[in-house]
């Protein structure tokens, strides 16, 4: 099984790293290795997280993230989103 990140997800990626740069930029490189390495994980084991009802998406919690990802012949890496967000809302276009 190989690793797919969507645009949606690069782009969380890209926003996670900018607001965390605004106090540290080596910080927020760190951490964003630390997220793609708890991405690439998922390979290893993809139904160690359940699924949440939205999309046939499963959640891994990583610190104060959720990695939102389906599984077909890859592992998709759908977003990246802070745990206080709505992510409902945002991932399950039945909710607008």
């Amino acid at each position: 099984m190989r690793l797919v990140i969507t645009r949606a997800a690069t782009r969380d990626l890209a926003e996670i790293e900018a607001f965390i740069a605004r106090d540290s930029a080596s910080a927020a490189r760190r951490f964003v290795l630390k997220l793609l390495d708890a991405c690439e994980g998922l390979v290893d084991q993809p139904r160690a997280y359940a699924e949440v009802g939205v999309q046939n998406l499963r959640k891994r919690p990583f610190d104060d993230y959720l990695i939102f990802y389906r599984l077909s012949e890859t592992v998709e890496i759908v977003r990246i989103l802070h745990a206080a967000r709505d992510w409902v809302r945002l991932l399950d276009p039945a909710t607008d």
